[in-house]
């Protein structure tokens, strides 16, 4: 199934950005989507979805979750875990998170050297969100 050029858009931005995350250092997929105004979940599905290839070229294994979670166990194609290859740059990992801080490892989206600017969501046109309001109440019969 084709992606959409947004989509594409995004990946590509996605990718540039966590290229960019120094060793030794994590940011969030929360971070990373506040800055391209996207959901965390689809900064989290990018990267889960990489091949071998873009695993080996991107430190995709750099991004975690808000709380510090590493989530469902992924692997870089050499077989070792998210976990061992953060805990090799110095990560401190416990169980299936960073501990005992996230702040002493993470950097925000914005600190990072990528060159994108963050991104503003274009605000809703109040008229297109009049005529959804309508057309559900007429559903509604109300």
């Amino acid at each position: 199934m084709a992606k959409s050029e947004a989509f594409a858009r995004i990946k590509a931005q996605v990718l540039r950005i966590v290229a960019t995350i120094p060793e030794s250092k994590i940011t969030t997929y929360q971070s990373i989507g506040e800055h391209l105004a996207v959901m965390p979940r689809h900064v989290a599905y990018i990267l889960s979805q990489l091949d071998d290839n873009t695993k080996m070229e991107v430190p995709w294994y750099r991004v975690v979750s808000a709380d510090g979670s590493l989530g469902v166990p992924k692997r870089d194609p050499s077989g070792d875990s998210q976990a061992q290859l953060l805990q090799r740059e110095g990560v401190a990992v416990v169980g299936h998170a960073v501990e005992p801080s996230l702040a002493a490892f993470f950097l925000p989206c914005g600190e990072l050297s990528h060159g994108i600017p963050r991104q503003e969501r274009p605000p809703a046109d109040a008229h297109q969100l009049r005529g959804r309001t309508t057309r559900a109440r007429r559903r509604r019969g109300t």
